[in-house]
């Protein structure tokens, strides 16, 4: 079966730079030269890293497509005038060049990798509806004109197929993502990897270290996290943030800023690291004590949770949207989003609630250990190989 991928135009194949809809496509594309169930197209934007990468894979064909800026300013008239003679025509000219790799290519299948479903509008109308799927990454209601596009939805939550809500019947299947078990596990790369690495960052044997991990964003509730860090007492307490605005494509942003500001503050308990590359990743989770994840939007789901259960590090979380699916037996410790009014009629915020697991969590060495472990077990739900049947399954039915 041949079957063509379209992610939007943010990020390069393979995920050279991140990205989580551009890691679980490299996911499909590794996974993909094991069991050679698909013969898979992809688009990207060039990259020189990402086009000397793909070169090993022999069962993906990769076309780049460079972005067209002089273009793209004489495309907006022409888009607008189609868009009046009821045409469709993509907001960004680059998927004009999509739709004629599709009919160079003529696959079986086009699946659109999350960014605006609606670009390939005339992609949908040359391969037909049932012959076209809607990869939800995101949590996204149907319109009149998603319906008509396409016949099929890959959910990566129970949460964001239940929140589509289609009018017309749609075949939905559920494909939860994933991690790479063989990188993200408990075992260290080597012998004092953990010791060396909090040496490298500055942290002392004593202190309780807490991760996150993730794109710097007010919806990933990072503000709310350092409000509970600064609620700690105890200054052996500290955070660790990693990530930044989007992945290795942006390190700064005006949100990111506000909160660099804070480390003066918190002296010296405040740490950031910016973007650091997936492969490098597990050290940084073997190292902390609990990583948080404390979104404060409707997360859609959480490849980073994944990564740290894989990793035996404990999960604190937010009750939202599909959060609580994929933690789900780990034992992490999920705290409501939203204020609420206790029985004595105090306030319940966020940053209380984190303060407080937190601290529950470092008196209770035996129950992080327990979280550790489940975790783990819970990790393995989530396999790139499991994630790769899961995709086969759904294109097949």
């Amino acid at each position: 079966m041949k079957v063509f991928l379209v992610p939007p135009p943010a990020l390069a194949l393979p995920a050279v730079k991140g990205g989580a809809v551009e890691t679980l496509i490299t996911h499909l594309m590794e996974e993909n030269e094991i069991q050679q169930k698909l013969e898979l197209v992809c688009v990207s934007l060039p990259d020189p890293d990402a086009e000397q990468a793909v070169l090993r894979y022999r069962h993906t064909r990769l076309y780049y497509l460079p972005a067209q800026p002089l273009r793209q300013k004489l495309w907006g008239p022409v888009c607008g005038q189609l868009r009046r003679m009821k045409r469709p025509a993509p907001l960004d000219c680059w998927y004009n060049q999509v739709l004629r790799a599709v009919q160079a290519e003529q696959p079986d299948l086009v699946v659109t990798e999350g960014g605006d479903l609606t670009e390939t509008q005339m992609i949908s109308q040359v391969m037909g509806r049932d012959r076209c799927f809607a990869h939800l990454h995101m949590q996204l209601k149907a319109t009149p004109l998603l319906e008509r596009m396409y016949g099929n939805i890959l959910a990566i939550s129970q949460f964001v197929a239940d929140s589509y809500r289609p009018t017309r019947p749609v075949r939905v299947h559920l494909v939860p993502n994933c991690v790479d078990l063989a990188r993200f596990s408990p075992r260290p790369a080597f012998v004092g990897e953990q010791e060396d690495l909090r040496r490298r960052l500055g942290f002392e044997k004593e202190d309780f270290v807490l991760l996150f991990c993730g794109r710097i964003c007010p919806e990933k509730g990072i503000h709310r996290l350092i409000e509970a860090l600064d609620l700690l007492p105890d200054p052996r307490i500290k955070l660790l943030v990693i990530g930044s605005p989007f992945f290795a494509a942006e390190d700064s942003s005006p949100f990111f800023e506000q909160l660099k500001e804070k480390q003066k503050a918190l002296q010296g308990r405040l740490f950031f690291t910016g973007f650091v590359p997936n492969d490098q990743l597990p050290a940084y989770y073997r190292m902390a004590n609990a990583a948080c994840f404390p979104a404060v939007w409707d997360e859609p789901a959480g490849i980073t949770a994944i990564e740290a259960m894989a990793c035996g590090c404990p999960v604190i979380a937010t009750q939202s949207g599909g959060m609580p699916e994929y933690l789900e037996g780990s034992g992490a410790i999920l705290l409501p989003r939203d204020q609420r009014i206790r029985e004595d009629g105090s306030l319940e915020e966020l940053p209380q609630n984190i303060a407080e697991a937190v601290e529950q969590l470092r008196a209770d060495p035996r129950r992080a250990a327990d979280m550790s472990a489940a975790g783990c077990r819970r990790a393995q739900d989530f396999s790139r190989q499991a994630y790769y049947q899961n995709f086969v399954a759904a294109l097949k039915r």
